[in-house]
């Protein structure tokens, strides 16, 4: 019975050994190390914007009327109050994008176009983005889009017209 609890006496030993040994090991949380974080996260309403260029039929080439219309744009939203719009050229002529040149894709020969003098009647404001300006106009309005200038005479090709529209929040 002596050699039982000699045996017995070297386990507890040895367990309280063990676990003062395994306590050495244990993590611990470094003081005056906390910080907190946050974050705001935002949900937004998905945004719909339907746009269209029509370019209008039946266009001569020849001596064109001032403010001749060759194109409308339409631009409907049932989530967005307003929209802005610039036309996109390497000859921009004025500081709102609301007038341009384009070049003909075959002769090279340019024709000056833009919103009509009515679509711009319309316009909501103008908003500066990306550091150009762009003019507002509501949502479910048809812009055209004309001959800028004096009458044009205009050489038969096939001009491009690009318009940038993007939805505007007031």
């Amino acid at each position: 019975m002596v050699i039982q609890m000699k045996s017995i006496k070297k386990l507890i030993i040895a367990s309280a050994l063990s676990m003062m040994a395994a306590s050495c090991y244990a993590g611990s949380f470094l003081p005056n190390s906390e910080q907190q974080k946050s974050v705001d996260i935002v949900f937004s309403s998905p945004q719909d914007l339907t746009v269209s260029l029509i370019p209008v039929s039946g266009l001569k080439a020849g001596k064109n009327a001032p403010s001749a219309k060759i194109a409308k744009l339409v631009v409907n939203s049932t989530t967005l109050k307003e929209f802005g719009v610039r036309g996109i050229s390497n000859n921009v002529v004025d500081s709102t994008g609301t007038a341009w040149r384009v070049a003909g894709k075959n002769t090279g020969k340019e024709i000056g176009v833009g919103l009509s003098s009515d679509s711009l009647r319309r316009s909501d404001s103008t908003e500066k983005r990306n550091g150009v300006n762009w003019m507002t106009f509501n949502s479910n309005d048809t812009l055209d889009i004309v001959l800028t200038g004096p009458a044009q005479n205009v050489t038969a090709d096939t001009y491009p017209i690009t318009l940038d529209v993007v939805g505007y929040q007031p």
